[in-house]
């Protein structure tokens, strides 16, 4: 049909298509292409999340194909008859831009998406890791998105040259997560961008989410920079996935625990995970035997409400929990997730699975976790299913009920907007 003709077309028609179609979004939004126009305003909801990609993919027979929805989008949005930019408010932007022609890709979105009232954007950065190449810079972002409320950042391979300086660009954000996939990525997170960017007198006064998935220096280095801008910081959900080499210990987490200290009334929702890795550079024994970090102390969390722990080491975990305010009653779940010792066929650690049970058993009996609504315990696939009866016996106040739940877990759980979850919608 030509484009000329489309405004012809009977408004009942086009209700009659739409009232079958329904919530499909797959075909509202082809059937938006062929028409260049978009559906009524019924449906412009369909639309809030946009998700823009262009990034190859593996098949299972090793070859690549691109998958490409960024230049579709473009398509539509350059008809004189759309009228969906006003009512865009959360985007997902992955984008892999190796080339320069990808990079002007890019920034054609984002010039598309600054006529928009985008108050959430996840960002996919697919920049290779290459000695010979200097960082990208992604400062041009922050004027396009003036009313950016939600940051979501995910470095697959290289953190942005001026990752920090894009951030202080957005002080009214109420929540952000920095996220590296891996432990080399996490590397070079901050290491381009000192010295760091100052900030204006209260900064991020409004943000109440941060979630990092760092180094353990790196979140305390981050974190101190944040309240630079004056102790204005009020968080109520703090997590933080630690990437860690040794057996013992949580990381240096001084700076954490007076954080924790001085702002954990405010906290309601509180994670510490280790991902453990490998560190070439440390001889196994020592990554065993290493135990110079400090306890991860929880008594200021007065009104805590949920709590997630993820390590192999029971006794920290043990000693974590014990440290909880004796009066706190608010505490309503807790998830515990037991990471293997990634060492231990060529250097096994001491533990004594029987005894640490017991001891953690132990704790879970005190008045702080009475009130628990949902008690989840993760173990890797590798130990089976037969542990999950007997574990339960350890466990009387709660073995009888559906708030205990134990369950398998073969990779490590991610949130909603880290790349990991996004590609599992897609591929």
């Amino acid at each position: 049909m030509p484009l000329s003709d489309t405004t012809d077309i009977a408004q009942e028609l086009i209700d009659t298509v739409v009232d079958f179609l329904h919530d499909d979004q797959a075909s509202l939004f082809s059937s938006s292409l062929v028409a260049r126009n978009w559906v009524p305003a019924t449906r412009y909801h369909l639309f809030e999340r946009i998700r823009i990609h262009h990034f190859f993919t593996r098949a299972v027979d090793s070859r690549y194909s691109m998958h490409d929805t960024a230049r579709q989008f473009l398509d539509i949005c350059s008809s004189p008859f759309c009228t969906i930019l006003p009512f865009i408010r959360d985007v997902v932007l992955n984008v892999e831009t190796p080339f320069e022609s990808q990079e002007v890709l890019l920034k054609q979105l984002v010039d598309v998406f600054a006529q928009a009232p985008v108050t959430k954007l996840v960002f996919v950065d697919h920049t290779k890791f290459k000695p010979t190449m200097e960082p990208i810079s992604l400062i041009w972002l922050g004027p396009r998105f003036s009313g950016l409320r939600h940051l979501s950042y995910n470095a697959l391979d290289r953190f942005a040259l001026d990752t920090l300086a894009l951030v202080a660009h957005f002080p009214e954000l109420q929540s952000l997560s920095l996220c590296s996939s891996t432990k080399n990525a996490a590397r070079t997170a901050f290491t381009q961008s000192k010295p760091y960017p100052s900030l204006a007198p209260a900064s991020f006064a409004h943000l109440r989410t941060l979630s990092l998935r760092l180094f353990s220096h790196q979140s305390q280095e981050f974190m101190a920079w944040l309240r630079t801008g004056g102790d204005h910081i009020r968080l109520e959900t703090l997590d933080l996935v630690v990437f860690h080499a040794y057996h013992n210990g949580w990381g240096p987490i001084a700076a954490l625990n007076a954080f924790l200290s001085a702002n954990g009334t405010e906290l309601r929702e509180f994670g510490f995970r280790l991902r453990y890795e490998d560190d070439h550079n440390v001889e196994l024994p020592i990554l065993l035997s290493h135990d110079d970090d400090d306890e991860l102390d929880l008594g200021g969390l007065t009104n805590l409400r949920s709590l997630r722990l993820g390590s192999h080491n029971v006794e920290a975990i043990c000693t974590t929990l014990s440290s909880l305010p004796p009066d706190l009653h608010t505490l309503k779940t807790f998830e515990l997730l037991f990471r293997e010792w990634i060492h231990y066929e060529a250097h096994p650690c001491p533990c004594n699975p029987r005894l640490l049970v017991r001891e953690f058993a132990d704790v879970m009996r005190r008045d702080q976790f009475a009130s628990l609504t949902a008690f989840t315990i993760l173990i890797p696939e590798i130990f089976g299913d037969g542990w999950k009866d007997g574990l339960k016996q350890f466990f009387p106040r709660w073995k009888d009920t559906d708030v205990l739940r134990l369950r398998s877990l073969d990779a490590f759980q991610s949130s909603f907007d880290t790349w990991e979850s996004i590609k599992d919608t897609l591929l």
